[in-house]
């Protein structure tokens, strides 16, 4: 999720899923708060970049055994 956070006026801007949602958001603080000016301080949080160790170990293990659930379901039909 994306955020900007102005720290001249120290507001947090809800979070959003796209870069696009982002800069509505952005503008429309900047119009409402700052003459449509950019604020000294201006910034956007980045979500983190995904890291296969920061999903839980059981969301792991399912993940692994339902394409084998799948598979065997297959051949066994199939098969």
């Amino acid at each position: 999720m994306y955020a900007s956070r102005c720290e001249q006026c120290g507001k947090t801007s809800p979070a959003v899923v796209t870069r696009h949602g982002l800069d509505e958001e952005r503008s429309k603080h900047r119009n409402l708060f700052h003459g449509g000016h950019v604020p000294d301080g201006d910034q956007v949080t980045e979500p983190d970049k995904f890291n296969v160790f920061d999903v839980p170990r059981e969301q792991l293990i399912v993940g692994g055994i339902m394409p084998l659930v799948i598979i065997f379901g297959l051949l066994y039909r199939f098969g």
